[in-house]
């Protein structure tokens, strides 16, 4: 029997690594009693797989993940005990059998919703409505090549194409409290923003965050300030123009 649970990594997991997610998700099967599968080999590891691996200090509130089970399970009892062994770093959301030969959700789920949190005096929102209007006119938008310490440098990659979506929003127009909740009290010269990106997810490469909020910093004259948030709003799957939730099935 396989089966996908949705969940929150939440404030409490911020700092997780994928590999301590990986982890804790494991912990709390167990916990769960789930009659949890493995693999053969010398090294057995249980048989689950994440759509796609979230960045530390990065939250996810539409997050999956995969699990073989060496049984069957009853999905409402067992939902209840693996809401019941989530720490709170985890929120369970949902969990479903997968039907027949239904593909893996990493396989399919090909778009990522995120929002940027940051704080700027009002006066230079200006500046960062600019930033965005540059960046969604452009024809090409060239990502720096990386390098890191004695591995080969990934050149640099063109990736307007994975923009999909770019929205500016207020806190009070997205209705997030958690940055306020995170932050006390702010000066009064400055306010809380919320950029909204919904970002294509291929094979050959994704686009971060923090890698799209540069390129509208550098478009837009502004210097980068340090986001307050990172949050990956959904994982959905766009087919023949429209996006889907990859569990509930829903028109979003």
């Amino acid at each position: 029997m396989k089966i996908s649970i949705c969940y929150e990594k939440t404030e409490a997991g911020r700092y997780l690594s994928h590999l301590d997610l990986a982890r804790t998700m494991e912990r709390s099967l167990r916990r769960a009693k789930a009659p949890l599968a493995f693999s053969e080999g010398f090294n057995p590891h249980v048989r689950m797989a994440f759509a796609s691996a979230l960045a530390v200090g990065v939250t996810g509130r539409r997050e999956y993940v995969d699990v073989e089970l060496a049984g069957r399970v009853h999905i409402p009892s067992f939902s209840r005990a693996l809401q019941e062994a989530f720490p709170s770093a985890l929120a369970f959301v949902v969990a479903d059998e997968i039907q027949g030969g239904g593909k893996a959700l990493s396989a399919i789920i090909n778009i990522a919703v995120y929002r940027i949190g940051f704080t700027l005096p009002p006066k230079e929102l200006e500046k960062v409505r600019a930033g965005v209007e540059a960046v969604l006119s452009a024809d090409e938008l060239w990502r720096k090549p990386k390098q890191k310490p004695g591995k080969k440098t990934i050149p640099a990659k063109e990736v307007r194409g994975l923009i999909r979506r770019l929205v500016l929003l207020s806190e009070e127009e997205a209705g997030q409290e958690t940055i306020v909740e995170r932050m006390g009290m702010l000066p009064d010269e400055k306010k809380i923003f919320l950029l909204e990106a919904e970002l294509l997810m291929k094979a050959d490469g994704q686009l971060r965050p923090q890698e799209l909020w540069e390129m509208i910093a550098s478009a837009g004259g502004f210097e980068a300030v340090q986001t307050l948030s990172v949050s990956r709003q959904a994982l959905l799957i766009l087919q023949d123009g429209k996006c889907f939730s990859p569990m509930e099935g829903v028109l979003v």
